[in-house]
This record gives C-alpha cells, sequence and structure tokens, in this order.
C-alpha cells in the first residue's frame, strides 16, 4: 500500500500508521451510514482497476477514522469465460433501511472517492481538526464534568444525613461500600446486561478520577513546607521505625500467608504457568486450523464465565498502568489492511508467523492485537496473534456459487492516534492537515495551556491563585509522567518529582509578584472543598488548587469499588486466605504503631499519621483525619513504602524463598504493605498478583477507616498518645 518504507519493523510501520492517518479518504462518515460494500474483480483488467486502487488506498483511511463502520469487500475470481459479468458496484446502506448503488466500472479511484463522498454525505477530516476529537471533547468536557457533580451531589447528601447521627465515617468511603454492596446485588438481581449498562453510568467519572489518582495526592506533598519542623532525633527515629517496621510487615504478612494455605490446602501455583502451557498448546492448534481466541493472560475461551470476567479484569481505572514492550512489537499489527493478492499474503503471513514464533511470548506484553482469520479453497487456516481474548473480526471464507468469493471486514486497529507521534510534518501531509491532527493529538494539551494564559492575568491582578496553581501542578505531573525515559520512571515517582517542579514555579511566580513563597502555600490549600462550597453558610473564602484535588479524590474514593466489584470472584475463591492476613495487618498499625511510635519520642500526631503508612493515599486521608494525624507524613511514608515495595519486591521475595508462581502470597503482602504504587508494578510482571494486591490495600485501607470511626476505639488511641 505504502511505498519507500523504513526498514526497521517498529519505524516501518509507525509509519505505516502515519501515512495511514492522512491522505485521500481522511474522511467522517455519518452515523446514518450502517454499512458499505464493494464489489470487483480480483484481476485489475476490464475496468476494475480503479476499484482496486480505492480499496487498496482509499478504503483502509476510511476505516481508520471510522472504526466502527462495516466495510466489506468482495473481491471475485471468475471462472473461464465470466470475467466480463463481474459487477464494480460500491454500496452503501444506511440505518434507515435506504441503499445506494453506484457503478464504479471504468471509473479513476479518484472519482469513486468523490462518489463515495457524495453517496454518503462523508466530510474531510483534515479539515476539521477538532470535529476529529468530537468524542472526546464530550466525553471528557461534558460528561465527565456532570458526573463528577452528581457523584459530588450525592456525596454531600450522604455526609449531610451522617452529621445528624453520632458517628463519624467517611461519606466517600460509605458511598464506595455502598455501590460496591449494589452492583453485587443488581448483578444477581437485575442481570449482568443491566448492571454493565449501571457500571458504564459510574465510569463516566470514575474512570477519569482513578486514571488521575495519583495527581490527587500531591497536596499533603505540595503543603509540607508549612508543617511544624522536626528535630534531628526524631527524624533518626522516624526513620528507623519505618524500615524496621517495612522488612517485619513484609516478612510477617508473606509467611503467615503462606502457611495459612498450607493449612487451607489450596494450590499456591499461579495461573501464569498454565496459561504459559495453554500458550504453547494453542499456538500448536492454531496452526492446525483451530480458531480459539488466546489472550494476553494465554487462557482461552469462556467469555461469559465470571471468574473469566474476574481474571482478565482491567486495573487501568488505577492507574495501574501496563508497561509497553516494543522488544518484540508484532509485525501483524498493521497488516490487516488489505494489499495485494490474497495468495500471497497467505503465504507471507505464514512465513512470518513461523519465523517469529520465538517471539509470540513476549509479544503478549503488547497492548491490544490485530487477529485475522484467512480461509482458502483448501482449508480453514488460522493466524492469531494472542491479544485480549479478542473476537475474530475478519473472515475469510469460501462461498456457495461458482465464484471464489473473498469476504473481509476491517475494523479499528488497536493503537491510539496519539502513538502516531511524528517529529516532523511528513511531505503528503498539506499545512492544513498537519494542523488538523496537531490540534487532535494535543487538544487537551491547548485546552491547559489556554487555561494558564488566563491565569496568569488572574494572579497578578485579582490576586487568585487557584487557576494559576492548578494548572502549575497539572504540567509539572505530566511532565514527570511522560518525558523520563522507562527505566527511569520507577524511580522517579511523578507525585514526588512534580511537587519538587511545583514548588520551584510557585517560588518563582511568588516572587515576580512580590509574595512570600510560604504564603502563596498557604492559599494553596484553604480547606474550602465541595462540603463547604455546597454549603453556602460555611463558604468564606474562595477553594484553592490543593481543594479542587481534595474534592476529586472523594469521587476516586467511591469509584475504589469499580475494581473490587472486577475482582469479586477472585475475593470470593480466596476469602479465607486473603481476610485474615488483612485483619493481622488492621490490627498491628491501628493497636500497635501509634503507642510504640510514640513511646520511642515521636510527637502525638506523626504517631497517628504512622499508622496509616501501608493504607493507600485515597483511604489513609480520611483514616488520618479521622484521628487528627499528621496527613503529611502518613502521605511520605506511603509514597516511599510503594517506592520501594515496586524497587525490592522480586529481591525481597527471592531472599524470602516464596516462589515467582504464589500469587496470592506475593499479592497480598505487597498490597498491604505498598498500596496501589507495588501494585502497578505488579500488573507488569503478574497481573494475577496485581488483582490479589488491588483487593488487598482497598480491603485492607476499608478496615482502617471502619475502626477510625468508631469513636470509643478513635478516643482510646488518641489517649494512647496523649491527644
Amino acid at each position: 500500500m505504502f511505498q519507500a518504507l523504513p526498514k526497521s519493523r517498529f519505524s516501518r510501520h509507525v509509519e505505516r500508521l502515519n501515512l495511514l492517518s492522512s491522505g485521500a479518504g481522511s474522511l467522517l462518515v455519518p452515523k446514518e451510514v450502517k454499512s458499505v460494500e464493494l464489489v470487483f474483480k480480483n484481476r485489475s483488467i476490464g475496468g476494475h482497476l480503479g476499484a482496486k486502487k480505492f480499496w487498496r488506498e482509499n478504503l483502509p483511511r476510511v476505516q481508520f477514522f471510522n472504526p466502527s463502520l462495516p466495510i466489506t469487500v468482495i473481491r471475485v475470481e471468475p471462472e473461464a469465460g465470466e470475467a466480463k459479468q463481474v459487477p464494480a458496484v460500491l454500496k452503501v446502506e444506511f440505518k434507515d433501511g435506504e441503499v445506494k448503488k453506484v457503478d464504479v466500472k471504468h471509473k479513476h479511484s479518484s472519482e469513486i472517492l468523490k462518489l463515495f463522498v457524495k453517496m454518503t454525505g462523508a466530510t474531510p477530516a483534515e479539515e476539521i481538526g477538532i470535529k476529529l476529537s468530537k468524542h472526546h471533547i464530550v466525553h471528557n468536557y461534558l460528561k465527565v464534568p456532570a458526573g463528577i457533580v452528581v457523584v459530588l451531589a450525592i456525596l454531600y447528601g450522604v455526609n449531610e444525613i451522617i452529621i445528624l447521627t453520632t458517628i463519624n465515617f467517611p461519606a466517600s468511603v460509605t458511598c464506595m461500600l455502598v455501590l460496591y454492596l449494589a452492583l453485587i446485588v443488581s448483578t444477581m438481581t437485575l442481570g449482568k446486561n443491566r448492571t454493565n449498562w449501571i457500571i458504564g453510568l459510574v465510569k463516566i467519572p470514575g474512570d477519569f478520577c482513578l486514571k488521575w489518582i495519583n495527581i490527587f495526592f500531591t497536596p499533603a506533598f505540595v503543603t509540607l513546607p508549612l508543617s511544624d519542623w522536626i528535630s534531628a532525633k526524631e527524624a533518626l527515629t522516624i526513620a528507623a521505625v519505618f524500615v524496621i517496621g517495612y522488612v517485619v510487615q513484609t516478612v510477617v504478612v508473606a509467611y503467615f500467608t503462606i502457611a495459612l494455605q498450607k493449612v487451607l490446602g489450596q494450590q499456591r501455583k499461579s495461573d501464569v504457568t498454565r496459561a504459559e502451557e495453554l500458550g504453547d498448546l494453542n499456538r500448536n492448534t492454531m496452526l492446525n486450523g483451530d480458531s480459539t481466541a488466546v489472550g494476553s493472560s494465554g487462557l482461552a475461551g469462556a467469555a461469559d464465565d465470571e471468574s473469566y470476567e474476574s481474571r482478565r479484569g482491567s486495573l487501568a481505572t488505577l492507574q495501574l498502568q501496563r508497561m509497553k514492550t516494543f522488544e518484540a512489537v508484532p509485525h501483524e499489527i498493521a497488516d490487516e489492511i488489505a494489499r495485494g493478492d490474497e495468495d500471497s499474503i497467505e503465504m507471507r503471513y505464514r512465513d512470518e508467523h513461523e519465523a517469529s514464533s520465538n517471539d509470540i511470548a513476549s509479544a503478549r506484553a503488547s497492548d491490544e492485537i490485530v487477529q485475522i482469520h484467512l480461509t482458502t479453497n483448501a482449508k480453514n487456516q488460522t493466524i492469531s496473534v494472542p491479544g485480549r481474548a479478542a473476537k475474530p473480526k475478519g473472515h475469510l471464507h469460501n462461498s456457495y456459487d461458482p465464484f471464489t468469493r473473498l469476504q473481509g471486514t476491517w475494523n479499528r486497529l488497536f493503537c491510539e492516534r496519539a502513538l502516531l507521534k511524528q517529529s516532523r510534518p511528513t511531505p503528503l501531509l498539506s499545512r492544513r492537515e498537519w494542523i488538523a491532527q496537531f490540534v487532535h493529538k494535543r487538544f487537551d494539551l491547548l485546552v491547559y495551556f489556554g487555561v494558564f494564559i488566563t491565569s496568569l492575568p488572574i494572579y497578578y491582578a485579582v490576586g487568585y491563585e487557584m487557576p494559576l496553581q492548578l494548572m502549575i501542578a497539572v504540567f509539572t505531573f505530566l511532565f514527570v509522567l511522560k518525558v523520563p525515559p522507562p527505566k527511569y520512571r520507577k524511580f522517579l515517582h511523578p507525585v514526588l518529582c512534580s511537587v519538587g517542579l511545583s514548588w520551584l514555579f510557585f517560588f518563582i511566580f511568588a516572587i515576580i509578584k512580590g509574595q512570600n513563597f510560604l504564603d502563596s502555600l498557604r492559599e494553596y490549600k484553604t480547606g474550602v472543598t465541595y462540603l463547604r462550597l455546597f454549603n453556602h453558610r460555611n463558604s468564606t473564602s474562595p477553594p484553592g488548587a490543593g481543594d479542587v484535588f481534595a474534592t476529586l479524590m472523594d469521587v476516586s474514593i467511591v469509584s475504589l469499588s469499580m475494581p473490587m466489584y472486577t475482582y469479586r470472584m477472585d475475593l470470593k475463591r480466596h476469602f479465607l486466605a486473603l481476610l485474615p492476613p488483612i485483619l493481622l495487618m488492621t490490627f498491628g498499625c491501628f493497636f500497635v504503631y501509634p503507642p510504640m511510635c510514640y513511646h520511642l519520642g515521636i510527637s502525638s500526631q506523626r504517631s497517628i499519621g504512622f499508622a496509616g503508612r501501608s493504607v493507600t493515599l485515597a483511604l489513609g486521608t480520611p483514616f488520618v483525619q479521622a484521628l487528627d494525624g499528621s496527613i503529611p507524613l502518613m502521605a511520605v511514608t506511603t509514597v516511599i513504602s510503594g517506592i520501594i515495595g515496586a524497587l525490592t519486591c522480586q529481591w525481597f521475595f527471592k531472599f524470602l524463598r516464596i516462589r515467582d508462581d504464589d500469587y496470592v502470597t506475593r499479592g497480598i503482602t505487597l498490597g498491604v504493605n505498598c498500596g496501589a504504587i507495588a501494585t502497578a508494578h505488579l500488573l507488569t510482571i503478574d497481573p494475577r498478583a496485581a488483582a490479589m494486591s488491588s483487593l488487598s490495600f482497598v480491603l485492607f485501607g476499608t478496615f482502617m477507616v471502619i475502626l477510625a470511626s468508631i469513636n470509643p476505639l478513635a478516643h482510646l488511641i488518641k489517649g494512647w498518645v496523649g491527644l
């Protein structure tokens, strides 16, 4: 389809996708169009060359910009004497039942494209850069804010009800538990389909807030310079308690979990090992004609089984991003676009598939992979690349008529257009096309930049810091998240690094304004969250940037019910092995840490803050607030625990002689000790352990918040530390 591509496999496919995203055929087809069908002769003689060229050069771009539009191509190989009878027809079917047909025989491909535009009413994508982002704009700038406001209104109502009682319990955690139980009840009563519809509504604000949950942790770090100074002796004591406590907790929880599984007689062998065996088996069966789809976990079939859904549930909502590998990028990723003769394509796929069989294992770690099914006259031949158990989309099968009929349906390549990065516009792009793509790919950044420019006069003329500080926090977080090389990202945690950069910019802008740096930090978090804004009687000052993040944090806490629901079958299956270690850690952190730290010379508030050192920040914040502890100390110890867990878990587990396939022990141990940060690392090496870790830190944090909400226990802990 494209000529003069780079020799490097990865560069070749990136360049091919770059070319695919622009040029003739870059059209947006109206939603009223139901399907498109093109029929022409396999050989180019007899007036079919234009249709063939339209198929090879224009339709792929149409499909790229309209991924949900079914496009069917029928290439006919006539028998002797029937060549002249083969039609060349372009057919467009609309959702209202209307069908338009046009004869494209003896027509140039450009003329066919014009006919296609006239029939469908398609609009050029390159002329409307913002329109390319229409779905993104509607979802992120209309649906998500509306969903967040609805959730905040519900949280405010629940909080007002709780105030009328004698219970001191966070409204966000209450709604999280209620939503989790409601989804389970809905599944049992209304069925999975209706429950999935409810989940779809919850995910609109939930996915956004969980995706960016890390940035909501930054206010606790930004305001650290406002905290009371700590003596050198107390600092060394805190460091010693932290290190010794981390080692003791990890060892005790790990061996306790192993012993518990032995007592219960549970199998500790991970399905990952079994998945590799199934992967090898399926590679053989695929080459023998079996059409079973294999997921990234290597587990086959049973898409309707709840336990299977639980195994393949996504942790992406927790910002636990999969680390993509480009060491063995599947060469099939862009070859779903039809080009050339089918016989040559089939032979090329056979050769390349056999040549790259050793790379398939590493290719499983890639994101969504295109799956292509080829069927010839002789036999069914399925060549599949393991993806996420994607259902076969395209089929080439024998026909029942005298012709050898080839029918293929293109589907969207599972790749983000954001990956189509170009250091400079290619010669094939006009200025208008390049600007349109630039706006489409960087729409969010352009919006943030516009808000940043607007915030400057507000900051210097009006004296309101929130818009400027909010944009600085967002830009520094995105910078640390995207710019450092992957091998350094696990050391340069975005929460810590973005806070340091934010301090630098806050200081610079404060100096320009003639304002004290600490005074600008005091305006960062004024305590005016949605709970005070919705109650006009308590609204005395405008909110700061930290208050915006704190408000969104509550929505994130509610959304934590989604991963709990996703892994409900794992919770049920491993309940007896999961609950005792969590209860053990809950007892130790709640009843042991505060008095021990206090008697070692750590201040009262910091002693309570240490109790939340292993609780993920989303739940640790309401936990420490309920006990009047030090939130900055809790935040620092929690993040450092997660980073240390991600860096040392492999070595530490090896030192403790914990098997690599014991996903239950590894997941529970890291979940209750290191929270979401270590869970993100587990997702890249052992998804099953990551699922157990996700359940562990959510349940552990929930139990801690529940204990802190019981007034007699809260007064008891405060009394032990002299509060």
